[in-house]
């Protein structure tokens, strides 16, 4: 192929990233570290998706050392804490000028097609076209909101909406809302949304339950040094299952405070079980909830054991907390139907 020519669109590289966001800056980052030749296509600006399809008051689930990427990390004074979205944007904004990352911003790509005369790509955008041999997608696996079907049936009326069109409870039809999913996101917005005085049902699935902190520790810091964050691919039973699990009920505060549902229910948070469909203006739930608690308790209990047991093997245990165990999930006499109409 011939060099590439200053990256405009008709120009010929060796490799198109697609997508600015913390995957697409890291590829850049390792492919300038091998001189590469290469150009990274944007459809927006860098870290278009936590400019933009996120709601206001988001913060990481992950502390701030846990900020890293391939030649640039979290280099602030607040090493536990956890960053804002605007405090993210800022870290990626800096990432990409650290590598001098070869972006081009606004361009959407539009297709990308086998080039059988050069053994290589077309990439297609809406600013032209690009040649190259190899194609890195790195456009992120949250940009798309997974909507169930029973969705195409809520009545009319009732305003029904994805995270990615969440900015604040302020934009909500007045009334009762019912969040459906109780992982991370699930929680996050159940809790703000309550705390501007609504009234608040979730409707739970299949979730994952984490304390935020345990034995003096966040406890993410315990998942890297026991081992589970570094499982590869090849080291899990089921790997389809794995990346299909639901994100840990966690959020980033300054207080660490755990987020699960029996905090949730504490300050008046309704529980139902999973939400199977609706006849009319009745929503119907799963009557599994009370199942779907009892699991997720006892998976905390095996991985609090397994990090009790780590301590006891490879260090001192009087240099941590207690070990300790959390009061089961608390679930009340759940509603299987519900009239949302009658609740807004």
């Amino acid at each position: 192929m011939s060099p590439r020519s200053n990256g405009e669109p008709g120009a010929t590289t060796d490799v198109v990233v697609i997508g600015a966001g913390h995957a697409g800056l890291a590829f850049s980052h390792c492919l300038s570290e091998s001189s590469v030749d290469h150009v990274v296509l944007e459809r927006g600006e860098i870290a278009n998706s936590w400019r933009n399809e996120r709601w206001d008051s988001l913060t990481l689930l992950t502390p701030n050392w846990q900020c890293k990427v391939p030649g640039f990390s979290y280099s602030g004074d607040d090493p536990d804490g956890f960053m804002a979205i605007p405090e993210l944007i800022e870290f990626m904004d800096a990432y990409a000028a650290h590598s001098s990352a070869p972006v081009k911003t606004q361009t959407t790509v539009t297709s990308v097609s086998r080039d059988n005369s050069t053994g290589g790509y077309s990439v297609t955008t809406d600013a032209g076209q690009w040649h190259c041999r190899s194609v890195i997608v790195a456009s992120g696996a949250c940009n798309v909101p997974v909507v169930p079907k029973v969705a195409d049936h809520v009545p009319h009326g009732i305003q029904s909406i994805t995270p990615h069109q969440y900015h604040s409870p302020d934009q909500l039809d007045a009334g009762g809302v019912m969040i459906v999913g109780a992982s991370a996101t699930g929680l996050q917005l159940a809790e703000e949304i309550q705390r501007s005085g609504r009234e608040v049902t979730i409707a739970v699935g299949e979730h994952v339950r984490m304390p935020r902190v345990y034995r003096g520790r966040d406890i993410l810091w315990w998942l890297d040094r026991i081992g589970i964050s570094n499982e590869r691919y090849d080291e899990v039973d089921d790997v389809i299952r794995a990346r299909s699990l639901p994100s840990p009920q966690l959020v980033g505060s300054a207080e660490k405070a755990t987020l699960d549902l029996n905090t949730m229910t504490a300050n008046g948070t309704k529980l139902v079980g999973r939400l199977m469909g609706f006849d009319n203006d009745v929503a119907q739930f799963s009557g599994s909830l009370r199942n779907v608690c009892a699991l997720a308790d006892l998976k905390m209990g095996r991985m609090l054991a397994a990090i009790d047991e780590w301590i006891d093997d490879n260090d001192d245990a009087s240099s941590f907390g207690a070990a300790q165990r959390f009061a089961e999930t608390k679930v009340n006499f759940p509603f299987i139907i519900l009239s949302i109409t009658g609740r807004r």
